[in-house]
């Protein structure tokens, strides 16, 4: 049976697309953490306290080591506390920032993106703990950085395509859209692709799932126009259907029926 109006107005989409409308400001609601969240928290805490204690006894040196392996220990211990620092925070944004964002495909991309921001501090803290020196590690990471882009050009493009997805919002996980050939609902969108379901297609006459999964890059989104059936203030797109009427039938009857 189709949606309601009630129904379709109950959809936390529709609300904040009415919202967004209107100029209103929903109240905000506190976000409790769960109890595998507070282990998590736990977790996190005691093991900065540990490598605050053990960072305490190598510069006490009740630990008789050499400088050199003094040196380094110090180091090995810095970075893993910076670790555990930054997946302290990734969680507590997770928990409390993006647990009070409704909307399931807005919360699934910007985990995405918190996921990426704190892999790449992740690797800054690794470099800085195995070079001692900066200059040579941005001087490698440089060169290596140009090697690399000119490797994987199409990626990066992709990767560019996916932040131009972020920001202009052309689909998202749950539309269904067509771009070229391509016909479907979104069910993923990765840094570097977009998986799509596909519905129609050459083996099947109606709109209904083909059962075949179809991944383009994102890259194609910069240079494609994308067609979208779905919005949520109006979930349904026009279909016409043209009625037919035999010659020999009276315009009367044809009227009635």
């Amino acid at each position: 049976m189709p949606e309601t109006a009630e129904e379709v107005g109950k959809k936390p989409e529709v609300r904040e697309e009415l919202a967004k409308t209107a100029g209103e400001k929903k109240p905000r609601e506190k976000v409790k953490a769960r109890g595998t969240d507070k282990f998590w928290f736990v977790t996190h805490a005691l093991l900065l306290v540990g490598c605050v204690a053990l960072y305490y006894l190598l510069g006490s040196k009740v630990i008789p080591l050499p400088d050199a392996q003094l040196e380094l220990g110090r180091r090995l211990i810095r970075g893993t506390a910076f670790v555990v620092i930054v997946l302290a925070l990734a969680k507590a944004i997770s928990v409390y920032g993006l647990g009070r964002i409704e909307d399931a495909s807005t919360r699934f991309t910007l985990r995405r993106i918190e996921h990426l921001v704190a892999g790449l501090v992740i690797a800054i803290i690794v470099i800085s703990v195995i070079f001692v020196n900066w200059y040579a590690a941005l001087t490698a990471l440089g060169f290596g950085s140009i090697i690399l882009g000119l490797a994987v050009q199409t990626p990066m493009t992709s990767f560019i395509g996916w932040i131009y997805l972020l920001i202009r919002r052309p689909y998202r996980v749950g539309d269904r859209i067509k771009m070229g050939d391509a016909t479907g609902d979104v069910i993923d969108v990765s840094y570097l692709d977009t998986t799509l379901w596909e519905f129609g297609g050459q083996y099947i006459s109606g709109d209904h799932p083909s059962g075949r999964i179809i991944k383009f890059p994102n890259s194609k989104v910069l240079n494609s126009m994308v067609w979208n059936y779905s919005w949520p203030l109006f979930p349904y797109i026009w279909n016409e259907i043209s009625p037919r009427r035999c010659k020999r039938s009276s315009k009367k009857n044809s009227a009635k029926k």
